[in-house]
């Protein structure tokens, strides 16, 4: 198996037949040269784009009309020479070429609507979707073979591998559903189908590639999800590809919530992946686009704070030019990943906080508030976390977390009932374990369902343990009611306002004010289970009140007061702890994050903290600890298992190293 490279760049090459002298600016060692500057070792060139062109003389695809050379060939032989990678890009499902000439291949939307999108868009998504049930998988297989067979790619990037939610319903979805017992009119049934389908096209496609390529690394893009069980998870797909790559444009529609979230699942799965941006200000193709360079270091620093490689995402003008200021960014941020590099290999993070996905079935855009909520808290926090499915091992995690409406089944109730007996603790929040018979883990959590409030809104009064300010304070969302049981203790109770608010019922502006403390509680406590009965990571994602979060982390640290590692910096400082061989690697990162627009994230200036305290808990003294890369050593202290130094600035992204 070949190890991911580091410093990647993804180069799309979308270019229309509209367009004339595809290429004529082409130099190959101008090409290769612009990459070495900037620190790049692996460049994903294209053998075939979204419209369906081929940029190499092919005998299966059409060639590009404008196009006079082989310009796979030449990227591929430029690149090789100056000692960097060539992946190779193929579309899949996006085809516009094909879509033309075979309509009869087109995915057919559960609307009728064939190739999914609707007649005269011209939108960034406006791309006709083709089948991968049809014969069209018969044109695809054929094109990978030939460019494995002619080329010496480094690997395979197929795009685009999705079918319509919840199912494409063309004549060979239709009849093979049927063939397969299944009602094409039920969605969920549709969606298993699209599910089996999208696995056989990609497990035809690995098998064709190694076939002629034995072991050539290979990624399936389009496919990345949380699922909690098995049969929609990542976990079943991961025999057909190579590695992971989290595509993730914080500023394309993804924000900077979804590589944290993503990459912290994917950490759990045993393979090597890669956090991919683009040098773009917005999204793909934003031709004279540049990211901010701070906006572009913290995404990518983030990439390797999490143990994963980095690829920035570029799209090469139709004429063959690559932008000289895109790449001296590029290059600027590459130079300092290169110097890291040797505190990153193998890196893998350090366990503490495990967060269990609630979400499941196929659908790819599936609302993950609750994830998002305990992602934004646990970073703000500076826990240790990850995202887990139900197959992952628990005694892993000091806690571990059923985020708002967690589903519980026999099997996972038994599962965290002997990770509790064997010293786990366990967050639970709203609905998470509820059923039609109340909850599932209430001998755990000592309470009894009650039913739901006669309000959508409340308050709550903490008690002083907990350390929150003195008042009634606002839970916008909707709690349970719970009963708790002889040896169960209320650390919160809830407040009911004097009545819910209707258009004949109102007091002032907003909620109504809070009334008398009822008899129901808030947060509970039995043992290691903690139960807070609002859903607070939905909460807290939607409303962003601080008092959420503060209740997250009072009650984490009830259950795990030794936190692994705090450092001193603001709240949307982030940092994360590595393990590498005999060392531990912290990395702190503060880059602040502003809405300047409706609908855009900026990150612009970098601000130096200076003095910043990290306390590190690694169980034994450091022989040394040092600044990475710049080697420079630093005083510690040591007592009681904690290693403690004085970092002497965080400019955007430090790297601190304890050796034993």
């Amino acid at each position: 198996m070949v190890d991911l490279a580091f410093r990647q760049v993804h180069l799309d090459f979308h270019t229309s037949p509209l367009l004339p002298d595809v290429g004529a600016d082409f130099d190959p060692d101008t090409f290769a040269a612009t990459l070495k500057a900037a620190h790049v070792n692996s460049v994903t060139v294209f053998a075939r784009c979204h419209h369906g062109m081929c940029y190499y003389p092919s005998r299966i695809g059409p060639v590009h009309p404008g196009l006079k050379r082989d310009l796979l060939g030449e990227m591929i032989e430029a690149c090789h020479r100056s000692g960097i990678r060539t992946p190779v890009y193929i579309t899949v499902v996006w085809d516009e070429y094909t879509a033309h000439e075979h309509p009869e291949w087109l995915q057919v939307s559960p609307t009728g609507v064939a190739g999914v999108t609707p007649p005269f868009t011209s939108t960034f998504t406006n791309w006709k979707w083709l089948c991968m049930n049809s014969p069209y998988m018969d044109y695809v297989a054929a094109l990978a073979e030939e460019v494995v067979s002619n080329y010496e790619a480094d690997g395979l990037f197929f795009d685009i591998i999705m079918q319509v939610e919840p199912g494409c319903l063309c004549k060979y979805c239709l009849d093979g559903m049927v063939a397969e017992g299944l009602d094409p009119t039920n969605p969920d049934q549709q969606r298993r189908y699209a599910n089996a389908v999208a696995r056989r096209a990609m497990a035809r496609l690995t098998e064709a590639v190694h076939a002629r390529r034995p072991g050539l690394p290979i990624f399936y893009n389009s496919r990345l999800r949380l699922a909690r069980d098995r049969e929609s998870g990542m976990r079943a797909e991961l025999g057909c590809e190579s590695h992971v790559e989290i595509e993730s444009l914080p500023s394309g529609g993804w924000g900077y919530l979804h590589y944290p979230m993503y990459s912290r699942y994917f950490q759990t799965l045993g393979s090597d992946f890669l956090g991919m941006t683009a040098r773009f200000h917005k999204s793909w193709a934003d031709f004279g686009g540049l990211k901010n360079q701070a906006a572009l270091e913290y995404e990518v620093f983030s990439m390797l704070a999490t143990g994963g490689k980095c690829s920035i995402g570029d799209q090469m003008h139709p004429r063959g030019r690559l932008e000289q200021a895109a790449y001296e960014r590029i290059g600027a941020v590459y130079a300092s990943v290169e110097a890291k590099e040797p505190w990153c290999i193998g890196a893998k993070p350090v366990k503490e906080v495990g967060v269990l996905i609630t979400v499941e079935g196929w659908e790819r855009h599936a609302d993950l508030t609750p994830e998002e909520g305990a992602t934004r808290a646990l970073l703000e926090c500076q826990r240790q976390f990850q995202l887990v499915d139900e197959e992952a091992e628990f005694g892993d995690y000091e806690v571990l977390i059923l985020p708002d409406r967690m589903p519980v089944g026999e099997e996972l109730a038994a599962k965290l009932r002997t990770y509790v007996a064997n010293g786990g603790g366990l967050l639970i929040s709203g609905s998470s374990g509820l059923t039609d018979g109340g909850f599932v883990l209430g001998d755990l959590i000592g309470a009894e369902y009650a039913g739901r409030p006669a309000y959508s809104s409340h308050y709550f009064q903490a008690c002083p343990e907990l350390g929150l300010p003195e008042m009634d304070h606002v839970m916008y969302e909707e709690a349970s009611l719970v009963s708790p049981l002889p040896g169960t203790e209320v650390l919160a109770r809830i407040v009911e306002p004097y009545f819910e608010r209707t258009w004949r019922h109102f007091s002032s502006h907003r909620q109504t004010p809070p009334a008398n403390v009822s008899p129901w509680p808030e947060v509970t406590q039995r043992g290691k289970v903690i139960y807070i009965a609002s859903p607070v990571f939905s909460a807290y994602r939607k409303h962003g009140n601080l008092i959420y979060r503060k209740l997250i982390e009072a009650c984490l640290a009830r259950l795990a007061p030794e936190q692994v590692v705090q450092a001193a910096l603001p709240s949307g400082g982030q940092v994360t702890l590595l393990r590498q061989e005999e060392r531990l690697i912290a990395h702190l990162l503060y880059y602040p994050i502003e809405r300047r627009t409706p609908d855009l994230d900026i990150i612009e200036d970098v601000i130096a903290m200076p003095d910043v305290r990290l306390q590190v808990r690694t169980g034994r003294q450091p022989s040394q600890v040092y600044l990475v890369p710049q080697r420079q050593r630093l005083n510690q202290s040591f007592a009681r298992g904690v290693a403690t130094v004085i970092v002497p600035e965080v400019r955007g992204h430090q790297m601190v190293a304890f050796e034993f």
